[in-house]
């Protein structure tokens, strides 16, 4: 089995992504549903398999997009490859998604332990590296590839522990830099690494939620630390990158407007004509249909009408428009819902970005 154009469109989703870029008529919007472990229950193949195994990563790939044509397929090491690699630790359950386990980090002496991982040397992102090789050669002509790093606070939240990490905000600011130096190079590895196979990058952070922290402690923790990789990884890749926000996210939108973006992925409790309007005249926007309510408990109709409501309103901003979920769709989710999502995306008709 190899990667394949589907069979509904009239163009690949490299074509597609062409088409939007140059401003002409695309055949329809490009759509990116985060499906995450969904591909694993689709292909059959276990979850710790799918995250250690090269050949059964690409294969549930390859499964997933053959058979739903959407258009950005993004690959590991994710947040979860790059903790591990720098001594993290995750469950990795028979069934739902993997979970941190013990905090790497109990006190800050053992940042002085931490080296910056090299990808390409390192055992844990060995299999990421693998399965890019293998993938980019299929991928040629057909469909964008990515490669998730995840995101620097969410990396530092898995090896401190999240409630340790936002007290280190207040109380160890000097260490808690140190650490997130040692994640963002280790990042910057992983980019280089990406780069040799013609990959571009996303990034996704949801402990960076301004819920979480507020946005002085985004500015000071996260905001320049983000800000470089997305800047190194145009550099590097040629590509912008993709970033996902989790939350509510308005009142961090003047840091996330600066970063070099492919596209600022949305969550489904943002209101996404008003995104369109205030922040889609800096950096495309993506979003955001309910992966829950929607995606995996809707019917067809509702669907369809969720989807026409998304790309109408995401039309509306000036650098562009991706349809997306607001985040992973659930893994034990109906394969056949995301049938129909892919269909409404089609039924939205030709797409052109906003002159």
């Amino acid at each position: 089995m190899k990667l394949e154009k589907n069979k509904k469109d009239q163009m690949t989703p490299i074509e597609r992504k062409k088409a939007v870029e140059n401003g002409t008529r695309a055949d329809r919007v490009i759509t990116v549903p985060f499906i995450s472990e969904f591909k694993c229950y689709l292909s059959n193949i276990s979850i710790r398999d799918f995250w250690f195994d090269a050949k059964k990563m690409a294969r549930a790939e390859r499964i997933a997009f053959n058979r739903y044509g959407y258009d950005r397929i993004v690959i590991g090491p994710n947040t979860r490859g790059i903790a591990e690699a720098l001594g993290g630790t995750y469950i990795y359950p028979e069934k739902g998604v993997p979970y941190a386990a013990t905090p790497l980090i109990f006190d800050y002496g053992k940042v002085d332990e931490l080296e910056p991982i090299r990808a390409n040397t390192d055992t844990r992102i060995a299999v990421f590296k693998e399965e890019a090789k293998v993938l980019s050669e299929e991928a040629q002509e057909i469909v964008p590839l990515e490669a998730s790093i995840g995101g620097p606070f969410t990396i530092a939240a898995t090896l401190r522990g999240v409630e340790s990490l936002l007290r280190d905000c207040r109380k160890c600011v000097n260490e808690l830099h140190r650490l997130l130096r040692v994640i963002t190079d280790s990042q910057k590895s992983c980019i280089d690494m990406m780069a040799q196979y013609g990959l571009g990058i996303a990034m996704a952070d949801p402990v960076a939620n301004p819920a979480l922290i507020g946005p002085s402690m985004y500015e000071k923790f996260v905001f320049p630390y983000t800000k470089e990789l997305t800047e190194y990884a145009f550099e590097k890749t040629g590509y912008k990158a993709s970033l996902h926000m989790c939350g509510n996210t308005r009142n961090i939108w003047k840091y996330l407007g600066t970063y070099q973006l492919n596209e600022l992925s949305l969550d489904n409790v943002i209101d996404l004509e008003q995104a369109a309007n205030e922040i889609g005249n800096k950096v495309p926007i993506a979003g955001n249909v309910d992966p829950v309510g929607i995606v995996m408990k809707g019917t067809k109709e509702e669907i369809f009408a969720e989807v026409q409501r998304c790309v109408k309103q995401g039309r509306k901003a000036k650098k562009g428009y991706i349809l997306a979920t607001g985040c992973d769709i659930p893994e034990m989710s109906d394969p056949q819902q995301l049938d129909w999502l892919m269909d409404a995306a089609r039924a939205c008709g030709e797409y052109r970005k906003r002159q």
